[in-house]
């Protein structure tokens, strides 16, 4: 079978190439009713339209733009801060009309990492810090935007631009105002660094240093920033760090059965998410512990199911993290690329003066 061109169309009509083309790709150039006539043409000789393929080739852009998760992909339509941030980021594309990918790139996993180097896309934004697949990315010379706002004090600075919080002050916020409490006796829940670390396992004061340290190797900045932010807050109090699993409601709830089911268990528990700490509080209330009366609990996100269960937490701009990070790769002119946005302890009912 002949496949049917533009230049077939314009010699059939008479009319010139571009015009065909206009019809298609610039209706604007073009009357209403010449493109009528064009459209209909081009539909009763069999052709569709351009080649897409053909025309990322002659452009050298797909408008195509890639999100990057270490986890499987399943875990990005379940995690509430991922749906709500890519809910954002994709009505920013969807106004541009520019595609979306997403791509789950495990740590370690080097046939994950290739399918980012073979990737059709314009740009990379990343849930966490500096991954091997951001680092690939930039290799190709691909714009790249973060979700966190960089790394330790004293390395080297994220290559790419970012919309972030400053997940340390927030955190020092919430580590002091559990110290004002009076609470002097806390467990940290934080998700697993990588699928090699071991989950649900308790650290003492002596070890945390190796433990911190192991979450910026792997890029998780947001976890290292936040645990240390906690740990600096509370000043000295005891501070013992649970590792719960994946950031997960369930690993909150198997992280408060060891929590709880002790008798000299904390009077305060911060966890890093609002998932984590939600997980948690369903731990009390399957022990008759009460969030605020028995034991307080902070969480981190401010996710919407927050205010109903009376979590405190540090609420940060969820969706404006994903909004803005999708204009910064529609729009490399954009003068400001490392965005700071303003983060709120918010108090509610879980936390309480010890008594």
């Amino acid at each position: 079978m002949v496949k049917v061109t533009q230049q077939d169309i314009a010699t059939v009509m008479g009319v010139s190439v571009m015009t065909v083309s206009n019809a298609f790709n610039h209706p604007d150039q073009l009357s209403a009713d010449l493109r009528r006539r064009v459209l209909e043409r081009a539909a009763k000789m069999g052709y569709t339209g351009p080649d897409a393929v053909a025309r990322q080739l002659r452009s050298g852009r797909t408008n195509t733009f890639a999100v990057v998760f270490e986890e499987r992909l399943s875990y990005a339509f379940s995690d509430p801060f991922s749906v709500a941030w890519l809910t954002a980021f994709s009505e920013v594309m969807e106004r541009r009309r520019a595609g979306i990918m997403l791509l789950s790139v495990p740590a370690r996993d080097a046939e994950a990492l290739a399918a980012v180097q073979d990737a059709a896309i314009d740009g990379i934004a990343g849930l966490c810090g500096d991954q091997p697949a951001m680092a690939r990315a930039r290799e190709r010379g691909l714009p790249t935007v973060y979700c966190t706002m960089g790394q330790p004090v004293g390395a080297a600075p994220l290559a790419g631009d970012y919309v972030a919080i400053d997940d340390y002050a927030a955190a020092l916020e919430a580590g002091r105002y559990i110290a004002r409490l009076g609470h002097t006796r806390v467990s940290l829940l934080i998700e697993t660094a990588h699928p090699g670390q071991p989950a649900l396992t308790e650290h003492q004061p002596a070890e945390l240093s190796r433990l911190v340290d192991d979450y910026a190797g792997v890029g998780y900045f947001d976890t290292f920033h936040r645990i240390r932010g906690v740990i600096d807050g509370l000043g000295d109090a005891t501070v013992s760090v649970v590792v719960t699993g994946v950031n997960s409601r369930a690993s909150g709830r198997e992280a408060g059965a060891l929590v709880l089911d002790r008798l000299n268990r904390p009077t305060a528990v911060v966890a890093v998410s609002d998932v984590l700490a939600l997980g948690f509080m369903d731990s009390c209330r399957q022990r008759g512990v009460q969030p605020g009366r028995d034991v307080s609990v902070v969480g981190f996100d401010d996710l919407p199911e927050s205010a109903a269960a009376g979590l405190t937490t540090i609420r940060q701009p969820i969706r404006e993290k994903g909004r803005l990070a999708a204009e910064l790769l529609l729009d490399p002119e954009r003068s400001e690329r490392r965005i700071i946005l303003p983060h709120e302890l918010v108090v509610r009912s879980s936390t309480t003066p010890v008594a």
